[in-house]
């Protein structure tokens, strides 16, 4: 029994010293996200910088932010949002689009695994939502990127965390999101048709913007 009792408290004694670690050590990246390298005007669309309220930049954390509107000839419209956290340290964790939708009054009508083409040839595995707000349905794709490549959902991520800090490695990490909002009711299109139109959106502007997106975080 005694035996038994001293592995248990070496266990709880390793497991602290590592969370310890975890939680306050790492080491720092050498330059920031840079969000001007990517342009205001990419291949047809036309972006406006936005601001968000004060209260949601407390509550985001991140050490740098950027949030556009994008517009094209085809009154096709898009929101990119990206969010770039120098660490994943205690305070500033990233926080999942599945827990912030629910507070602002969207409905997550489904999630799904989405293999987004790119224009290197590569193809990475992001998300793709479809949330509604009373009289809107939108198409959402986001995912997490940080050294280690594109990270699909929280698990990964936090796993990427644990592997970064225990080899001493910056912990950086961003969150891209794009959204796509459809009319619910369209005359031209069914339901499904509004999300097929959508999707296709977002995919044609993840492909153009992908490599500024890419060329302005620091991995």
């Amino acid at each position: 029994m005694k035996k038994q009792r001293y592995i248990v408290v070496i266990i709880i004694l390793c497991g602290g010293i590592l969370g310890n670690l975890l939680r306050y050590s790492g080491r720092m990246p050498d330059k920031m996200a840079d969000f001007s390298m990517i342009p205001n005007t990419i291949d047809g669309y036309s972006g406006t910088e936005l601001q968000l309220d004060a209260a949601t930049y407390e509550v985001l954390k991140a050490d740098r932010s950027t949030y556009r509107d994008y517009g094209s000839n085809d009154h096709a419209r898009e929101a990119l949002f990206l969010a770039y956290f120098k660490s994943q340290k205690y305070g500033s964790q990233i926080h999942s689009p599945k827990h912030c939708l629910p507070g602002g009054g969207w409905r997550i009508e489904s999630i799904h695994p989405y293999r987004l083409n790119l224009p290197d040839g590569t193809i990475t595995e992001i998300n793709r939502l479809v949330i509604v707000n009373q009289d809107y349905k939108s198409v959402m794709f986001y995912w997490y990127q940080t050294r280690s490549g594109a990270i699909r959902n929280e698990y990964g991520l936090k796993f990427d965390l644990a592997q970064n800090a225990l080899l001493f490695r910056p912990t950086d990490a961003a969150i891209i999101r794009l959204t796509v909002t459809v009319p619910l009711v369209n005359p031209a299109f069914d339901g499904n048709g509004d999300v097929q139109q959508a999707t296709e959106i977002g995919v044609d502007f993840l492909q153009k913007s992908y490599p500024y997106i890419i060329k302005s975080l620091p991995f």
